[in-house]
């Protein structure tokens, strides 16, 4: 990459470009995501943002298929286009085809997801031939960029962070900024499959995710059921299982393991689940997309994060989550668990 990127520079036509004044109502925007479902939650109050100061403006988002239902929950978003993880490969033979196609879009302006660098979805970004990409600073970062995000060092969780790219822009995010939520209709399927499944309402619904977290390490499954079990005994709840990282054999093997009784649904897509998701009266998760959506949508969360989950994924501000960061072959602490659930239900009553 330090001989590819410096040949790039010099092959590449630079246009010049002004900020905020290339971002206007007549902005072609073309959002280039890094396959990570948690990064749109994230960017979805920049998008918000800019739709609400710009209703013309026209927003693309080359979305990973899959984590396209989730766009589908985006009013403000006009076009996605998806793509199979095999197809964003420059061995590819479909890879040219997008850029091809991309390219005659007559994009202004590219916002390239994610913090590690992606040569694929980075050349993407430049032979858009936008005069305007915007993404966060790295070692190889120019050409592919020329407006560079860098944020303090130190800085918190990821989620506020995003407003970066307003920052970027010149533009002022102000104190408060929309951020994603289940649309309406979603959830009032989601209340009725639940109802029909746990009719009764004094028992609780407790949503549990298995699946890797951001560090691509996880509590141990046993670990984790044993746990659940605990909760869902201790406060009369019932179980319903989502992931959106392990297949269907892997989640097998986790509810198999549950002595607790569980909820029968099995969501067909991202947007379904996250619709269940937001029924839940309570959420034990790891470092996970599922524990940040139920961040953002302020339910009673437990996150078991492991040694490998550095402090950027850790929300703050949040009175409704509690993090209990374990230790390599030291036990979970029932105990422990049951008081932060109780602080949690505390809030939850007010």
């Amino acid at each position: 990459m330090g001989l590819i990127t410096p040949l790039l520079g010099r092959m590449v036509r630079q246009e010049s470009f002004s900020v905020p004044g290339d971002i206007s109502d007549a902005a072609r925007v073309l959002v280039v995501d890094s396959g990570d479902l948690s990064e749109l939650l994230f960017f979805a109050p920049v998008i918000n943002h800019l739709k609400y100061r710009f209703p013309g403006m026209r927003v693309s988002v080359l979305v990973r298929e899959g984590n396209g239902e989730l766009i589908r929950t985006m009013q403000q978003i006009n076009e996605m286009i998806s793509y199979e993880p095999e197809h964003l490969k420059p061995t590819s033979t479909t890879y040219f085809s997008l850029i091809r196609r991309l390219k005659s879009r007559g994009f202004n302006v590219v916002f390239l997801l994610g913090r590690e660098f992606s040569f694929a979805r980075s050349f993407v970004a430049l032979m858009s031939r936008a005069p305007l990409r915007v993404g966060f600073s790295g070692q190889y970062s120019y050409p592919f960029i020329n407006c560079e995000i860098r944020p303090a060092a130190g800085a918190g969780y990821e989620a506020p962070r995003a407003t970066g790219f307003l920052t970027a822009l010149g533009l002022s995010p102000g104190d408060s900024i929309r951020g994603w939520c289940v649309p309406e209709q979603d959830a009032r399927w989601a209340s009725q499959m639940i109802h029909f499944h746990k009719p009764e309402k004094h028992v609780k619904l407790l949503a549990v995710d298995p699946g890797i977290g951001k560090g691509r390490h996880r509590l141990v499954e046993k670990s984790l059921a044993w746990m659940t079990d605990r909760v869902a005994e201790q406060y009369g709840a019932r179980t319903l299982v989502l992931s959106n990282n392990l297949d269907s054999r892997g989640l097998g093997r986790f509810r198999s393991l549950l002595r607790c009784e569980q909820v029968d649904l099995d969501p067909g897509n991202v947007k379904e689940a996250l619709a269940l998701l937001s029924r839940a009266d309570l959420v034990l998760a790891g470092n996970t997309d599922y524990f940040h959506f139920a961040v953002n949508m302020k339910l009673p969360t437990i996150g078991f994060f492991t040694r490998h989950d550095t402090p950027n994924w850790f929300p703050e501000g949040t009175p409704w989550v509690q993090i209990i960061q374990g230790v390599k072959g030291q036990r979970l602490s029932l105990d422990e668990v049951y008081s932060k659930i109780d602080t949690l239900m505390q809030f939850a009553n007010r």
